[in-house]
């Protein structure tokens, strides 16, 4: 997690549920790479967002072996973080290869808010 807040941090709101547990939370994160360590869940969210230009965010999941996967076997999920989704579905699996895609067993939901004060 982020230290003290500084002009050039922003927060976020996290809620992650998968099919045995939750965790929610909020923390401060600096432009350019943000790591949130939900060590209940033993899952990490990274953030990559710019200052440059906050209308676009990528997001990542690392867990155990086999997650994270967004819609389709992508590694990571693009948002809008003034307008987030409701919820951001991931899969356990395995990564698209070319033109082959993988029948990914759903993981849980990540839900994201952003302050970009």
């Amino acid at each position: 997690m982020a230290s003290a807040a500084c002009a050039k941090d922003y927060s976020v709101d996290y809620g992650i549920e998968t099919s045995t547990d939750s965790d929610a939370g909020s923390t401060v994160c600096p432009y350019g790479v943000c790591r949130v360590k939900v060590d209940k869940l033993n899952l990490t969210i990274i953030i990559f967002l710019s200052r440059d230009d906050l209308g676009h965010a990528r997001i990542q999941i690392e867990g155990k072996p086999g997650c994270c996967f967004f819609e389709l076997g992508a590694r990571s999920q693009g948002i809008a973080p003034s307008n987030p989704p409701p919820k951001l579905r991931f899969f356990t699996g395995a990564a698209a290869q070319g033109l082959l895609y993988f029948q990914n067993e759903p993981a849980g939901n990540l839900y994201l808010g952003f302050h970009l004060d």
